[in-house]
């Protein structure tokens, strides 16, 4: 039995270095396949917000150039997010509280 143990091995022995090989590389160390995986998913999350940072950004850029030449632009910003008024109104502010 031993003997026939040992001849299959021999025999296989590149399938069984193929399948250690594979093992080894897919799920040891830090470059394996389950860690590449995850390290995409994390680039795919990454940019995905480095996106939203760059739309935030020409937003917030056109608000800076309609403030530098526009009192109106001016006036809509102080009262929207900063809950500035003018001397004959007054501000209500309303909150839900459904959170």
């Amino acid at each position: 039995m031993k003997s026939s143990i040992k001849y299959w091995i021999f025999k296989l022995k590149y399938v069984v270095a193929l399948a250690i090989f594979v093992g080894v590389i897919g799920f040891v160390g830090e470059t394996s396949l389950v860690n590449r995986i995850g390290q995409q998913q994390e680039i795919s999350r990454l940019k995905s917000e480095i996106d939203d940072y760059n739309r935030k950004f020409e937003q917030d850029k056109k608000t800076l150039e309609a403030l530098k030449h526009d009192i109106e632009a001016v006036k809509e910003v102080a009262r929207s997010r900063y809950y500035m008024k003018t001397d004959n109104e007054d501000i209500f502010i309303v909150e839900d509280d459904e959170e």
